[in-house]
């Protein structure tokens, strides 16, 4: 997904297997249009790499572009059942997993909910956010605030290794 985005430079091929299937989540679900300015900074072992990404979501589609240097690395555009991509780098890393990623963080607990396959399960508290696949931690983002599409939220994907910081300008 777009937070995994980062790998497009180079150095992922590790990360390829196992996560979740493309998340079957409505647009609509996070109530409105809005615009999102981040900066991703990924991490996994040896390796680290930053990128922006803006993301732009409405009742019909959210939609991702990923630069760095002001180069545009890849562009995702989601209606809540298709995606399509593009990318003028070789990406190391399928759409969905940072499609999926972005969900993860920023979607409303009730809809990442509906949105899991069998096996999966999330729940929230204050400050982070757990998913699970057959009972045990997977996925888990901690965030600096109680907007979550706001300030810093910090991903650590536990069965691939890798972690992500994800700042969101106000």
């Amino acid at each position: 997904m777009l937070l995994l985005s980062a790998c497009l430079l180079a150095g992922c091929a590790t990360l390829l297997s196992g996560g979740l299937p493309l998340l079957q989540l409505p647009p609509a679900a996070f109530g409105g249009e809005r615009v999102l300015e981040q900066r991703l900074t990924m991490r996994w072992p040896g390796e680290t790499r930053t990128l922006d990404v803006v993301a732009s979501i409405d009742d019909e589609r959210v939609s991702l572009v990923g630069l760095a240097l002001g180069v545009r690395l890849f562009s995702l555009d989601y209606d809540g059942k298709l995606l399509r991509s593009s990318e003028n780098v070789k990406m190391a890393l399928p759409a969905e997993r940072m499609l999926n990623d972005f969900l993860i963080v920023h979607a409303p607990l009730d809809a990442l909910r509906a949105a899991l396959p069998n096996g999966w399960h999330v729940n929230d508290s204050a400050r982070r956010r757990v998913m699970q696949r057959d009972g045990k931690d997977a996925i888990i983002v901690d965030y600096s605030g109680d907007d979550r599409l706001q300030g810093r939220a910090q991903l650590a994907n536990l069965p691939l290794h890798y972690q992500l910081t994800i700042d969101t300008a106000p």
